[in-house]
């Protein structure tokens, strides 16, 4: 005789947060700052002129990420951590 009973499976996933999820994080607060937000245009994305932005950036992203205040972004990271529902890379 088949009998089928009723079962509860429970899953549990840990978020694992890399050193690249911390430099996300970090990185997503200067979308605030102008400079992170000029256009880039096409014709700048390639040879010569393509090396000058990506030195600019470079420059203004360490400009940016050396003038955070630590205690605060590890208060939005932690938050983050807290509340995203996965992390996909």
């Amino acid at each position: 005789m088949d009998r089928t009973e009723d079962s509860v499976h429970l899953t549990y996933a840990i978020r694992e947060r890399t050193p690249l999820w911390l430099a996300e994080k970090l990185v997503a607060a200067a979308i605030e700052q102008p400079e992170f937000r000029r256009v880039v245009l096409p014709r700048d994305l390639e040879g010569p002129a393509l090396t000058d932005r990506l030195g600019e950036t470079v420059r203004a992203l360490t400009t940016f990420l050396g003038g955070l205040d630590l205690d605060d972004a590890a208060d939005l990271v932690r938050q983050a951590a807290v509340h995203e529902l996965g992390y996909p890379t």
